[in-house]
């Protein structure tokens, strides 16, 4: 599927999903969703806010945050709560699991293709599942490297008051 016909997907999708629910079909709804569908990745709220003002394209905080849960109840997206303060979204597609940094908070996405595949084709009575999302919780190379150059500087540090 192309990225143009994906667009035009998302925003029938949308469009779709305003209209069942008779919610208004504003333009700042649907930039908001144009600069979704243009971003890569993980993104929080600040860094959509700053997209659209870089393009020029003036909308409050408030209606960024109404959008993307209009966003995530018609499907486009998916709202992903890591343990950091801020929830994160990304495009609703193919399930996938995260390794998410503690120390810096990058997000990976990796493919754990037999656990992901197993825990959504699970069932469980009075509830069905939407998506599976699966994070593994550790430390980056980048975080781990830095750290070890703390404790060798510190080592040092501490070497020379004993001389």
């Amino acid at each position: 599927m192309t990225t143009q016909t994906n667009t035009s997907t998302e925003f029938e999708k949308f469009t779709k999903f305003l209209n069942s629910k008779r919610l208004r079909k504003t333009p700042e709804r649907f930039e908001i969703l144009r600069c979704v569908l243009e971003t890569k990745g993980h993104f929080d709220v600040d860094n959509l806010y700053n997209s659209l003002e870089k393009r020029g394209y003036h909308v409050s905080k408030a209606t960024i945050y109404s959008t993307l849960e209009l966003l995530c109840a018609s499907g486009v997206l998916r709202k992903l709560l890591f343990d950091t303060h801020q929830a994160r979204y990304e495009h609703a597609e193919l399930t996938h699991s995260h390794l998410v940094c503690t120390q810096c908070g990058e997000i990976k996405e990796i493919n754990l293709e037999e656990i992901d595949s197993r825990l959504s084709g699970m069932t469980f009575p009075d509830f069905t599942p939407a998506y599976v999302s699966t994070c593994v919780y550790g430390i980056c190379d980048n975080c781990r490297i830095k750290n070890a150059e703390h404790i060798k500087a510190d080592v040092a540090g501490d070497n020379k008051q004993f001389e």
